[in-house]
């Protein structure tokens, strides 16, 4: 399990991401990649939009990772993401969640699992809103 998050460091609670039982976006970013912090909006659309349906977690690389507390009070307090951290530090960027879920060593990286936590799509590089709506109605059905 991974710790979760928000604007003062870890809350206590803990996620198993690949045991939601729904539905469930895994965003791997940074505070230090751009491409990742410019497609969060596009993983607060859908959380929002879905609400109880679909789980959307954005997992901070393990590399700088005590930047994300600051970063996420200042941008997404109020969020419906639920925002975690890698806890261990294998390469120097990744975590042991990355590398076991299909991780190549670049960010951002995305996957999709189905309630039962099959990856059903992997996104290897940045994902646009459109992208992700598409596989969640597919999904869905």
């Amino acid at each position: 399990e991974l710790p979760i998050i928000n604007g003062s460091g870890d809350t206590g609670e803990t996620i198993h991401p690949t045991k939601t039982g729904k539905l469930t976006i895994i965003n791997f970013w940074g505070t230090w990649c751009g491409p990742c912090v410019k497609e969060l909006p596009y993983f607060e659309q859908i959380a929002e939009e879905y609400g109880e349906q679909v789980a959307v977690i954005a997992i901070h690389s393990a590399s700088v990772s005590e930047t994300a507390p600051d970063y996420i009070a200042e941008n997404y307090a109020d969020s419906p993401l639920i925002f975690s951290w890698e806890t261990e530090n294998i390469d120097g960027i990744s975590g042991p969640y990355y590398i076991q879920l299909g991780g190549l060593g670049s960010y951002p990286y995305t996957i999709v699992l189905d309630e039962n936590g099959v990856i059903v799509k992997i996104f290897y590089s940045s994902v646009h809103y459109e992208d992700l709506k598409a596989v969640v109605d597919e999904h869905l059905k």
